[in-house]
């Protein structure tokens, strides 16, 4: 096989990728492999893990897996390829178009990820513009850069930083997903939205 033909085959596999109608799935032995436990200790199960509601929900209020799957949905409701879930780790993460200042180049190979111990509010952002809102999740004072970005760098396209001081994700409706971010906080042993007394 001549050199010339290898690079078209490489060509027309990278190109075949780069159209596919479904981005692969990075948050399987990907995220697992940046823990130090084995990656073969890590299994599915460990994904959106019961171990982590700290807190049982009041009467009436949804479950732990109840209120990830209505947060998943809300943000696949935006980017059908968008995900969200709970690492193996205890961490929030989001995939999709978050904290994105270039969207044409996003490549759905990074994750946000966040402690639930470290959102101090959960905030809501109108869009008057393309009327599709956003939730922040900022950090709290004393984990000031406490957003961490996971996955693979693009070199090329990317310019932004690995970490943050707020999460922003678009989600739809923005209201009621604020209120379920507070309370999968709440769930998870965070006090996100409730009032703090400041102490000096």
């Amino acid at each position: 096989m001549s050199a010339k033909s290898l690079i078209q085959v490489i060509a027309a596999a990278i190109l075949a990728t780069a159209c596919s109608q479904e981005p692969p799935m990075y948050f399987g032995p990907q995220r697992a492999s940046l823990s130090l436990a084995p990656v073969s200790s890590l299994g599915p199960e460990t994904i959106n893990s019961q171990a982590f509601a700290l807190r049982a929900p009041s009467p009436g209020q949804p479950s732990y897996l109840e209120t990830i799957r209505f947060i998943d949905s809300g943000v696949r409701y935006i980017d059908p390829f968008a995900e969200f879930f709970i690492a193996f780790d205890g961490q929030m993460c989001f995939r999709g178009l978050v904290n994105r200042q270039m969207l044409l180049f996003e490549n759905y190979q990074n994750y946000w990820c966040i402690y639930p111990t470290n959102v101090n509010n959960v905030e809501e952002l109108s869009d008057n513009i393309t009327t599709v809102n956003t939730v922040r999740l900022w950090c709290v004072l004393e984990a000031p850069q406490c957003a961490r970005r996971f996955g693979l760098p693009n070199f090329l396209l990317d310019e932004s930083s690995w970490i943050g001081n707020s999460i922003s994700v678009q989600i739809r409706p923005s209201k009621e997903q604020r209120t379920a971010i507070e309370h999968l906080i709440y769930l998870m042993g965070g006090n996100a939205g409730s009032p703090r007394v400041l102490v000096r």
